[in-house]
């Protein structure tokens, strides 16, 4: 493990120490490389899982800042979230909570005991809250900007991060309101082919511009039910449930949320001054190309040129047996080379990353096709089944079984 590795988390546990607050280091590949804990239990309402902790946080480890983030729990506790950097390079996430910025009452408490239908743990819950430090917002600000400058060398001035964390809850806010839309218009059958959402977002989401001439044209047969008055209505209600959609996805791809909203406000009022069929179906092809180059040109800028043909390379080459050497051959670069500018850059090896990315499409073919479990592993080329299961496991924390349970998306 590298030496600045180590350094973080000498100042994990030096801030937990100064602050009394838990702090954890996740890497971008969500793995937990480091806890400072003060002795503290996690919340009783997480059932102790941290995996079930990341949730109420809405938290994102590949997600990156260039400021601490101070954010609320859906069980009202504040954390600080800061993204750690090393030479430019992004290493991972360090969660610093949680706090109150009042003490909470005991009317509180209950009503999230109640809504979490935890009444067995409930003295445990009341016993977590009384023992969660009080902060107040303004020194929370001040700790969070202290911190990121321990983490990264960065002094940002308090009113700077207060302001940069004002600005990200309006978009929050207005990402909350976007799913709400989708919500609404998938309750009134609006876009209801899950499968093919499905795929559209991940085609988006990976900016994989290649992929969406093969998307099946889904926006003529949507569109006669979403308005009894007015077919071409029909249609352009369907394409800005497309737009929502797609720029949800960029965003999710890298695609920084400003440009994803221009887009997004500048799409919708094209969609609206078209009164032709054959125009606003054009226009459904240029939204999703738009959106898709995007992620692409993101993911193209946070890596180098050599990284980026290597990653598009396992991409390609996903149901092949691929190793660290055979792409280091392809490149024309020395294996222990490739190995070091790989780490430095993505944050974990190109054989782990080959891994993450055979998972990801392991998951798809669970969610969106019938095939076996036993075929799935041989066409990705894993050596047997319970490899494949072991390592499936360590990257979702489910079995392929368990996943296809849950995620499947076909009748059975």
């Amino acid at each position: 493990m590298s030496s600045h590795i180590e350094t973080t988390k000498k100042i994990c546990d030096l801030v937990a120490e100064t602050f009394d607050l838990s702090v954890i280091f996740i890497d971008p590949a969500w793995k937990i490389v480091h806890e400072s804990l003060t002795n503290r239990a996690l919340n009783p309402l997480y059932a102790n899982q941290k995996q079930r902790f990341f949730n109420p946080l809405q938290f994102n480890a590949t997600n990156q800042f260039d400021y601490p983030v101070i954010t609320k729990s859906a069980f009202s506790e504040k954390f600080i979230i800061c993204s750690v950097y090393h030479n430019r390079s992004f290493e991972g996430t360090v969660l610093v909570g949680p706090s109150l910025p009042n003490p909470i009452s005991d009317k509180v408490i209950s009503g999230l005991v109640h809504d979490s239908r935890s009444f067995f743990s409930r003295e445990e819950v009341f016993e977590y809250y009384k023992s969660i430090p009080i902060i107040e917002t303004k020194k929370l600000i001040n700790i969070s900007t202290i911190i990121f400058q321990m983490f990264n060398h960065v002094l940002l001035s308090p009113k700077t991060v207060e302001e940069k964390n004002k600005m990200h809850v309006d978009l929050i806010d207005k990402i909350d309101k976007n799913e709400l839309a989708i919500s609404e218009n998938l309750q009134l059958n609006r876009f209801h082919d899950r499968i093919f959402e499905k795929t559209m977002l991940e085609v988006v989401k990976g900016g994989r511009v290649d992929e969406i001439k093969n998307l099946p044209n889904k926006e003529e047969e949507e569109s006669t039910i979403l308005s009894k008055s007015s077919y071409i209505r029909s249609f352009k209600n369907h394409i800005i449930t497309l737009i929502t959609l797609a720029s949800r996805a960029s965003i999710e791809g890298g695609v920084h949320d400003e440009i994803a909203f221009g887009l997004h406000d500048r799409f919708i009022l094209q969609v609206e001054e078209l009164d032709r069929l054959d125009k606003i179906r054009l226009l459904a092809k240029e939204i999703l190309y738009t959106f898709t180059e995007k992620v692409r040109e993101a993911q193209n800028d946070r890596y180098s040129k050599t990284i980026t043909i290597c990653r598009d390379y396992i991409y390609r080459h996903l149901y092949e047996d691929i190793s660290h050497d055979d792409i280091a051959n392809k490149i024309m670069l020395s294996p222990k080379y490739l190995s070091a500018l790989f780490k430095k850059e993505v944050g974990i090896t190109v054989s782990e990353y080959i891994q993450l990315t055979k998972i990801n499409e392991a998951k798809k073919l669970l969610a969106y096709t019938k095939t076996p479990i036993s075929e799935i592993c041989t066409l990705l080329s894993f050596n047997d089944q319970s490899y494949f299961t072991k390592v499936f496991k360590k990257v979702t924390g489910v079995t392929p079984k368990i996943y296809r349970e849950k995620h499947h998306l076909l009748d059975t």
